[in-house]
C-alpha cells in the first residue's frame, strides 16, 4: 500500500465513506469535494454533473480499492493536523443539516453551491450572491432560495465562502 492508498484510507474512514447505496457514493463524492476545496488535495479533479461536482477518477478509485482501504488499521499512521481539522470541518456540516433535507440532499446542495461559487468565472455570474441561488436553482429546482441562502450562511460560518459584511 503506498503513501497515497494510506491518506486516502485515512481520510475515507475519518469521513464515514460507503459505497453501498446510491446516496452514499453521492455523499463520498460531495465530501470529498468540500475536503479538497479547504485545501486538503487529494488530487481528484471534479466536473459539474447532473448531481453537482463529480469526480470520476474518484469513483474509479472507490469501486477499486474501498473494501480494501476502509477494512485497514491506520493508528500507526497520522494526517497532518490541518487535514484532520478540515476533515472535522466537513463532517461537522451534518450537524447544520435540517430536517428538509437528506444527507444527500444537503451535501448535494452545499458542494453544487461551493462548486458555482469556485467556478463563478466560467459559470459567467457575479459575486453576488442572488446570482449564485439563480444558477444553482437553475440546475437545481428541487431546492429553494432560502434553502440555498441557509447553505450558503453554513459554508460561510465553516470557512468555505467569504461572507458579505
Amino acid at each position: 500500500m503506498n503513501n497515497i492508498d494510506i491518506a486516502n484510507g485515512i481520510v475515507f474512514q475519518r469521513l464515514a465513506i460507503s459505497k453501498d447505496s446510491f446516496d452514499d457514493r453521492l455523499i463520498c463524492q460531495k465530501k470529498i469535494y468540500l475536503l479538497q476545496s479547504l485545501g486538503t488535495n487529494l488530487g481528484y479533479t471534479y466536473n459539474w454533473y447532473v448531481r453537482g461536482p463529480y469526480s470520476p477518477a474518484l469513483t474509479t478509485y472507490l469501486y477499486t480499492n474501498l473494501d480494501v482501504l476502509a477494512s485497514h488499521d491506520y493508528s500507526d499512521c497520522k494526517l497532518a493536523e490541518i487535514a484532520e481539522k478540515n476533515i472535522q470541518c466537513v463532517n461537522h456540516l451534518e450537524r447544520e443539516k435540517r430536517s428538509d433535507f437528506t444527507a444527500a440532499s444537503w451535501y448535494e446542495l452545499l458542494a453544487s453551491l461551493l462548486y458555482i461559487y469556485n467556478n463563478k468565472e466560467s459559470w459567467k455570474i457575479d459575486s453576488q450572491k442572488q446570482s449564485l441561488f439563480i444558477t444553482l436553482i437553475k440546475y437545481k429546482p428541487q431546492y429553494s432560495e432560502e434553502q440555498c441562502q441557509y447553505a450558503y450562511d453554513v459554508l460561510g460560518n465553516a470557512g468555505f465562502v467569504e461572507m458579505e459584511s
